[in-house]
């Protein structure tokens, strides 16, 4: 799936959530969801060491805030 696509089915998300056709809940395990593809995808790219250089500074981020948050639920 190209990053167009991604994009596309992100905006389709929240126009839905935007429009009430989503609730919070609902639109979060929709987003959740496109994450997984989105991570797939990035997954199988072919990127140079330079690109993937740049992207395990923001993955960790998310990862260990993702991490903290799910900690602190008692997760």
């Amino acid at each position: 799936m190209s990053s167009q696509a991604l994009t596309q089915q992100l905006k389709a998300l929240k126009d839905k959530r935007k429009s009430g056709e989503l609730d919070q809940r609902s639109f979060y395990q929709e987003i959740l969801s496109l994450t997984i593809k989105m991570l797939q995808e990035l997954k199988e790219e072919n990127i140079s060491d330079e690109n993937v250089k740049k992207q395990i500074p923001l993955m960790l981020v998310f990862l260990e805030e993702q991490l903290s948050k799910m900690r602190d639920r008692g997760s």
